[in-house]
């Protein structure tokens, strides 16, 4: 469940409460872009194996 990171009204008193719900968002969307990331960059390194592996069957069958 994503929250929405309350605002602050400039000049106010920031409750503890309102500033840790804040925080712990924050974190949990951070956490979420990082396995997201990580995903990808899991995605590209097969992809780019796969690529370099048709490119190797290629070169095999041309030189046939």
């Amino acid at each position: 469940k994503k929250m929405a990171i309350e605002e602050i009204e400039y000049g106010s008193l920031a409750s503890s409460t309102v500033l840790n719900r804040n925080f712990s968002d924050l974190q949990a969307q951070i956490t979420a872009l990082s396995l997201r990331i990580s995903a990808n960059a899991t995605n590209i390194q097969q992809n780019t194996s796969d690529i370099a592996n048709l490119s190797d069957r290629v070169s095999d069958l041309e030189g046939e």
